[in-house]
């Protein structure tokens, strides 16, 4: 699956379970990756980070979590491009964040929480 940005085509990664892959894949998404380990994880995500022609990563939370890299995890709370989503996995329960907030937060920098206070 690719979109279109300024006359600019993007892929849409996805990295995350063997099934999260094939059902990726089967949506149109050209660049799915199942991966399980840190370092693994870890290596994919500055590849894709590196690419021009990604717009989007999805990543599982669970594979968030097992980066240790403060640089990378950095990089991943402040990309703008790619932007990267973190979703649950298949059988994952769905972490309470607020996705849409962070990133409003990230692409235009106010909180629009502080804003109805």
């Amino acid at each position: 699956m690719e979109g279109r940005v300024a006359n600019k085509e993007y892929k849409i990664a996805v990295i995350g379970s063997r099934l999260l892959a094939i059902g990726s894949k089967l949506s149109g998404v050209t660049e799915s990756y199942t991966v399980t380990e840190q370092e693994e994880t870890e290596s994919l995500l500055r590849e894709l980070l590196q690419k021009s022609d990604v717009g989007i990563i999805v990543i599982t939370q669970s594979l968030i979590k097992k980066i240790r890299d403060r640089k990378l995890l950095y990089a991943i709370d402040n990309s703008l491009m790619p932007l990267i989503i973190d979703v649950a996995d298949f059988n994952e329960p769905q972490q309470e964040t607020d996705v849409l907030r962070k990133m409003i937060l990230r692409a235009v920098g106010i909180d629009i929480n502080r804003m109805s206070k």
